[in-house]
């Protein structure tokens, strides 16, 4: 049968739940400590660029940011299928996130939603042209969250396996000193690479909140 990222994702969640929240503790955990660090950050975030009434956003934005890395660090594992290396599946997941800000929109503002297609100030007569680059242009950010997150992780994937395969062979046809080297900068490129995970999964969030913010004020 085969097992889902999502699947893996929840399992090990669970797990990890389970085992962390077995003892009480009377002063908070690290475990604790860190997660509350990571909300507060995220609603600090939140605040200063959507607003202070706008707090409820902070926690879905820190779980799609924890989902995104989870998904992205399960790429490194063997047998697990690295769905964001694939732009089919990412730019699914930013589309229905885009629609979801646009449905947002649209609630809050109804039918005065297409007024953030037109720049206000706008001379009248360039006002046609104008919309059609707002429209396209808003219809390009979930290709744009979705490309960028598919081929900065593909790119890191491929350099990480060409790496390790070179240094593997390294390994077995030379002396010890070249064999260390190249384990070395393996495990480097393997913390960068870790890195860039942490990276793209934070800007796609900040990615999303940025349109959500053009959403919730018209901007």
């Amino acid at each position: 049968n085969y097992v889902t990222d999502t699947t893996v994702i929840i399992t090990m969640s669970l797990v990890l739940y389970f085992i962390l929240s077995k003892r009480e503790y009377i002063s908070p955990s690290r475990y604790q400590s860190l997660v509350e660090l990571s909300i507060d950050h995220w609603k600090s975030v939140v605040s200063e660029n959507l607003g202070n009434d706008q707090e409820i956003y902070s926690y879905y934005l820190w779980f799609l940011f924890l989902f995104l890395f989870g998904v992205n660090l399960l790429g490194f594992m063997i047998y697990i299928f690295p769905v964001t290396t694939h732009i089919c599946i990412t730019f699914g997941l930013a589309f229905s996130l885009w629609f979801c800000v646009l449905i947002i929109a649209l609630k809050n503002f109804k039918m005065n939603t297409l007024s953030m297609f037109l720049p206000s100030g706008s001379p009248l007569g360039m006002s046609p042209l104008l919309v059609i680059i707002e429209i396209v242009s808003n219809i390009s950010r979930p290709v744009a969250l979705g490309m960028r997150l598919a081929a900065n992780l593909t790119a890191g994937h491929i350099l990480v396996t060409i790496l390790g395969d070179f240094g593997i062979k390294l390994v077995f046809i030379s002396s010890a000193l070249p064999g260390l080297i190249s384990v070395i900068i393996i495990f480097l490129m393997v913390l960068l690479e870790i890195g860039v995970l942490v990276i793209q999964a934070y800007v796609f969030c900040l990615l999303l909140m940025i349109y959500l913010k053009d959403s919730l004020y018209l901007h």
